[in-house]
């Protein structure tokens, strides 16, 4: 376990009960869209990494086969065992892991989702990778997350204001990154849709993570509320089971067989 993985679970032990209530996590329209966009016929084995009080796992529950979801935190895993236990859902389990070292064969799970937990993390396409290699082939990765300004002073203005909110924030992706990542960790775009109703109350926001009054104050948040805050949903298809080809200019390209393969940029592969 890495330091910063002990900063996520600080973080989010001390919030784990005002941010399971929070609407902008419990929203079921928000949730719908996501379960949705992975088009379950329900017949599959779901892996909701990041997985915080379960309400991503329950509601993959009620169209999959089976789901298991996994989280750092003890406290945020016990909401989710308990909610679940309640609801008397019998589809889904919970258990610890790190995102960056999936406790999981290669394959298998036929879906793998993760929402609003990349930017906690130091080593995203590490996560991404990992995803990638739990899922089957041809299987489906849904990720949700915020992101920034593709103007990095504007991004830094964004990611000043989650730290000091929030230690374990690490960085918020431009759009333009977050899908070279999916590119570089072998994965097919099948369709990205953005949405701007992610923009929580500011003082509430705050009292989520139980910021300190010092830090509060330093926050450059706007009038009305925090940095806008777009939701982003990306629904992304492995290739055939094939490998990830390196392209001279160091960019990946995915494999079709033995002799097909998707091009670089500028047919340089």
């Amino acid at each position: 376990m890495t330091q910063h993985n002990d900063v996520i679970r600080e973080s989010f032990t001390t919030q784990a009960q005002a941010f399971a209530a929070n609407p902008w996590v419990t929203d079921e329209e928000r949730i719908r869209r996501l379960v949705a966009a992975a088009r379950l016929t329900g017949s599959e084995r779901v892996l909701d990494i990041a997985t915080g009080p379960g309400y991503i796992a329950e509601a993959f529950a009620g169209a999959a086969r089976e789901v298991v979801g996994v989280d750092l935190t003890d406290a945020m895993l016990a909401i989710a065992k308990q909610r679940t236990k309640e609801h008397g859902i019998s589809n889904v389990s919970f258990r610890a892991a790190d995102a960056q070292n999936l406790p999981f064969e290669n394959g298998a799970f036929d879906v793998v989702v993760c929402r609003l937990a990349l930017h906690h993390l130091l080593k995203p396409p590490e996560v991404l990778r990992e995803m990638a290699r739990v899922c089957r082939a041809g299987g489906t990765i849904v990720v949700e997350d915020i992101y920034s300004s593709e103007h990095p002073e504007r991004a830094a203005y964004q990611d000043r204001w989650e730290i000091l909110r929030d230690p374990s924030h690490v960085r918020t992706l431009a759009l333009s990154e977050l899908l070279q990542l999916f590119r570089h960790a072998g994965l097919e775009t099948d369709s990205v849709t953005t949405a701007d109703d992610l923009t929580p109350e500011v003082e509430r926001w705050l009292a989520t993570t139980k910021t300190p009054a010092d830090r509060a104050a330093e926050t450059p948040a706007p009038r009305g509320g925090p940095p806008t805050r777009p939701e982003w949903l990306t629904t992304v298809s492995r290739c055939d089971g094939a490998p990830v080809l390196p392209c001279p200019d160091g960019n990946p390209s995915r494999a079709q067989g033995q002799l097909n393969r998707t091009s670089c940029p500028d047919d340089q592969c």
